[in-house]
């Protein structure tokens, strides 16, 4: 009776987890696949993060062009340069191999602003990053 129940329970339990994973190369699955990669790696840089954040809001304000929005600028950029090189070298990768087998491979700026979308920076940031991306170009 005991072998039975473990047995109906492996069975409940293991078409339980299958059923919360997306069929492989769907759509749905990459969404799905990409998001994991992008919250293991918001959560290992999370002070970094939130930081950046904080630092890019202040740059909403209406003088873009004073002195003081000219340096929160340039430290914004140093802390996004350290992290986004951290996201290239780490977690693009990752996510390119894992997404290799269905022949897709989305740019590294994409991925990037999609993290940063999760991590709730306002549009113009996520903006100028992919903005970079097509600017520098290095990128398949």
């Amino acid at each position: 009776m005991r072998v039975m129940f473990a047995a109906v329970a492996a069975l409940v339990l293991g078409a339980s987890a299958c059923a919360t994973q997306p069929k492989p190369c769907t759509a749905e699955w990459v969404d799905w696949k990409t998001a994991q990669f992008l919250d293991k790696f918001a959560a290992a840089h999370r002070d970094d993060l939130v930081s950046i954040r904080e630092t890019t809001s202040r740059l909403t304000g209406t003088d873009d062009k004073s002195f003081g929005n000219m340096a929160t600028m340039a430290m914004a950029g140093i802390k996004v340069i350290g992290i986004a090189g951290s996201f290239l070298s780490d977690t693009v990768p990752e996510i390119n191999s894992a997404l290799g087998q269905c022949g897709t491979a989305p740019k590294a700026s994409q991925l990037f602003a999609s993290l940063l979308r999760r991590q709730g920076f306002d549009e113009r940031s996520v903006k100028a990053v992919e903005d970079l991306g097509a600017f520098i170009g290095k990128e398949g």
